[in-house]
């Protein structure tokens, strides 16, 4: 899996995370691309703030 490896990638899909909370709701299959792309980046963005924040 590939990781964030700069604040600028961080500041990237930090704001894509906001994009993706504003469709992707309770109600979302877990198997929906929005719900997906979601999880990846969220799991993504928590492992650059656990190193580096």
């Amino acid at each position: 899996m590939t990781k964030i490896k700069t604040e600028k990638q961080y500041k990237a899909a930090c704001a894509r995370v906001e994009e993706l909370l504003k469709v992707v709701t309770n109600e979302i299959s877990a198997d929906d691309k929005d719900f997906l792309e979601l999880d990846l980046i969220s799991d993504l963005v928590e492992d650059y703030e656990e190193e580096h924040l």
